[in-house]
Formats: C-alpha cells, sequence, structure tokens
C-alpha cells in the first residue's frame, strides 16, 4: 500500500521482525514497565518490586500479542545502576520478548548492557535510545559489550518545532552510532505531546520514504502528558484518546509504537491490530499473503 523511495531494512531482533511495507509485517508494539507511577515498584531505588504482579502483567502482555498476531517488545525503565541489574534480571527470566534499556541515565545505560551482556540476552536487546547528547561512555559500551540494535532519538530543542530537524539529527546520528558498533538502528521520531506528535508522524514518513529505516514513535507520550485529560479522570476516555494516538503513526507507516504502560496491552494490542488486519488485506489484494500469524488472520478471534 505504501510506496516509498527507499528500499525498506527489516531487522531481525530477538526473533521479532522490525520494518519493512506496513501490509506485510505487523507492528511491533512497545510496553514499559517500572515507569514512574508503576504501581508494582515498591522501593525505586533500590529496585524492590512485586515480582507476581510484574508477572501477570507480562504474561498478559505475551498472550495478547498471541492472540491479535502483533509482536511485542518489553521496554524496562532503568533509573540507575541498582535497580538496571534488578530489573534487566528479572525481565531476562520472566520472558524471550526482546528488552529494551530505556536509560534514564548514563549509569543506568552502562548498567544494563553490562547486565545484558552477562546474561546471554545481548542479542534481544535494545538501547532506548541514543540522542545527540549521549556521551562517549555509552558508546564505548556499546562497543565493549557487542550491543548491535539501538534507539535513535530524533531530539533536540529545534527539532521538538521541526520534523525536518528530525531528519538532519538522524542523518548525523546514525552513522555515529554505526561506527560504534549499532548494525540495526530504530528510529524515534520523538512525541512530547499533543502537537509534536503530528510532527513525529510526518517524520516517520520522511524517514522511510528516504532511507527505509524501521521508525516509529513514543506515541503515548501525547496521552500522558495531557493535563486536561488527566483532571477529568475518566479511565474509558483516556483508553480511547490513548488508541487513537498510537494508531495514528501506525496508519501511516510506523513500524513500531511505544504505547505505554504494559498493562495496558489489553486494550491497545487490538485496536492496532485492527489497522494491520486492514492493511494485510491490501497485500493480499496485491498478490502478497500475509503469513497465518498475521492479523489479517486472526482479527476474527479477537
Amino acid at each position: 500500500m505504501f510506496k516509498f523511495e527507499a528500499k525498506q531494512v527489516v531487522y531481525d531482533v530477538g526473533g521479532v521482525k522490525i520494518g519493512g511495507d506496513a501490509s506485510k509485517n505487523p507492528t511491533v508494539m512497545i510496553g514499559s514497565i517500572f515507569y514512574k507511577g508503576d504501581k508494582s515498584v515498591k522501593d525505586e531505588e533500590t529496585g524492590v518490586f512485586d515480582k507476581e504482579r510484574m508477572l501477570q502483567t507480562i504474561s498478559k502482555m505475551e498472550e495478547t500479542s498471541e492472540r491479535t498476531g502483533l509482536p511485542a517488545m518489553l521496554d524496562v525503565i532503568c533509573t540507575n545502576a541498582e535497580n538496571a541489574a534488578a530489573y534487566l534480571e528479572f525481565a531476562a527470566d520472566a520472558t524471550d520478548m526482546p528488552l529494551l534499556i530505556d536509560a534514564v541515565s548514563e549509569e543506568a545505560a552502562i548498567k544494563g548492557m553490562e547486565c545484558a551482556k552477562e546474561l546471554g540476552i545481548i542479542d534481544r536487546t535494545v538501547l532506548n535510545s541514543l540522542t545527540p547528547d549521549t556521551k562517549e561512555p555509552v558508546y564505548r559500551k556499546i562497543k565493549e559489550t557487542g550491543l548491535e540494535t539501538a534507539i535513535i532519538l530524533t531530539y533536540s530543542a529545534r527539532a521538538i518545532i521541526s520534523s525536518s530537524e528530525r531528519i538532519k539529527i538522524l542523518e548525523t546520528l546514525v552513522p555515529k552510532a554505526q561506527t560504534w558498533g549499532i548494525k540495526k538502528p530504530l528510529i524515534d521520531t520523538v512525541v512530547m505531546d499533543i502537537a509534536t506528535l503530528g510532527l513525529a508522524c510526518k517524520a516517520i514518513r520522511e524517514v522511510k520514504n528516504r532511507f527505509g529505516y524501521p521508525a516509529g514513535c513514543g506515541a503515548h507520550n501525547a496521552i500522558s502528558s495531557w493535563r486536561a485529560l488527566k483532571q477529568k479522570k475518566n479511565k474509558i476516555l483516556t483508553l480511547v484518546c490513548s488508541a487513537i494516538a498510537n494508531g495514528l503513526p501506525v496508519t501511516l507507516g510506523a513500524d513500531f509504537v511505544l504505547f505505554g504502560p504494559a498493562k495496558e496491552a489489553e486494550w491497545m494490542f487490538p485496536a492496532i491490530s485492527i489497522i494491520n488486519a486492514a492493511y494485510g488485506q491490501v497485500s493480499i489484494e496485491e498478490g502478497v499473503r500475509p503469513s497465518p500469524s498475521h492479523p489479517r488472520f486472526k482479527i476474527s478471534r479477537l
């Protein structure tokens, strides 16, 4: 359905295909755990949390992924070295999904990569993320551990108000990441609020058209930053708005979406699977039959 000028790149990250034509490879859904406000977390500083509750969340996300045909990754938010070690060790054992080290600090990023290497999961680990402000110690650790996959976050003060500035950042940051060993760059076009969601979607189209890299965004940020919506304290309204915000980049060809808390998988996956199922039929019309696990063939069993 989408005809881009550049050849579309498809990566295999821990058994999950990401990138390519939107009508063939399903959207990769990325859910977050250990985020600010996660009720499973008991002590953020030391990484103490309710393991049983978290296991239930992860299990539900895996089950929903299987049922809808949308592949999944788990975004593990780490704020310091201590909780990075605790969280990643748990996640590595709890699931076979690819894991994102969502590092809030440099120490968390470095410790996270060290842990991933020690745990033997570096091949299914993604660093989230590299930005123009990322310091050399992080790049050195990428080289040392052999990490191959990272999200390239096209963020800067100027890029927030310009989709073209996001592309300029990509042009500089991707080659730099590649020189340090990143072979599978995933481009996050930056969402901070509703206004930037539109610019991020425009940038996704440009990234895929000019470079062919897998591209997506943290669309949920448009909802989590919406104060007026929070004040209403209306769960159904919030979920509806979140589904629409996450669906917008997908309708425009995004390869992945950070949809928010992993606990919302049971609502977000079915919403996004509708888009994938619809586009899957376009692929069939064009003479390419999606795999049996594609949402096109699972939508009737939701």
